[in-house]
């Protein structure tokens, strides 16, 4: 082959390793992105102004809160609460809630609870209340068990090693009590749910990825997980 020819040959090859690469970059942001990202942001309302507070904020009885969520994906969202009382209640979608009212989309926000303004006022023994979310890219049947009056309250007061406590490493100057195990967290694996979840945190996977996002926590799949994923948020409050 002449040299014209030659060096025409590998300026195509060089060509096509270029557009391999880009191409090769732009599947695998889309191989990350599909399962999608959600933002979790805490607000409180305070003599009549909305905020946004430290997810591992130690609250207290009366504090008025709700979750405001962004999904990057579309799919649905369940979202159940373990109270402190033991009590279970399920807050996304909201009871009653036709088919399908869990469904989120992409670049849409939503409250959680889902009932109105979504605000709810904290309350109960001193403790976590533990939120599950599960996200699926299909509708789940959640068992209808999952309702406030699907366990016994429990009036005994949690171990001390239990209870939120002040990390005097993180106190805020303003004097806010700030608890580094609350706030989202995986759900560890083999660790135990609510039994109305069982069925279907059985083959949900619990491989996350965390990142803060300025007042929020957006939660990644890692590179392994598929839909459905589970994980919780350690809600703190004392008397």
């Amino acid at each position: 082959m002449d040299r014209p020819g030659l060096e025409r040959r590998f300026f195509w090859i060089f060509v096509l390793m270029i557009l391999g690469t880009a191409m090769s970059s732009r599947l695998a942001a889309q191989a990350t992105d599909p399962s999608g990202l959600i933002s979790i942001r805490l607000e409180q309302l305070k003599d009549d102004v909305t905020r946004t507070v430290p997810q591992n904020t130690v609250f207290h009885s009366g504090d008025v809160l709700r979750f405001r969520l962004s999904s990057h994906l579309a799919g649905y969202l369940y979202v159940v609460d373990k109270g402190t009382t033991g009590g279970i209640a399920t807050l996304f979608p909201a009871s009653g809630a036709g088919e399908g009212s869990n469904r989120i989309e992409p670049n849409e926000s939503y409250l959680v609870p889902a009932n109105g303004d979504g605000w709810f006022s904290v309350g109960g023994p001193s403790g976590f209340d533990v939120l599950y979310f599960l996200v699926s890219d299909r509708p789940i049947n959640l068992p209808q068990a999952a309702a406030p009056s699907s366990h016994p309250e429990s009036k005994e007061a949690p171990p001390p090693g239990m209870l939120p406590r002040c990390d005097d490493q993180i106190f805020k100057a303003r004097g806010d009590c700030l608890d580094d195990s609350a706030g989202v967290a995986p759900l560890a694996p083999g660790a135990p749910v609510p039994r109305e979840l069982i069925p279907l945190a059985r083959t949900a996977s619990r491989d996350i990825i965390l990142t803060d996002d300025g007042g929020g926590t957006t939660v990644q799949p890692a590179a392994a997980a598929k839909l459905p994923l589970i994980y919780t948020f350690r809600l703190a409050h004392r008397d």
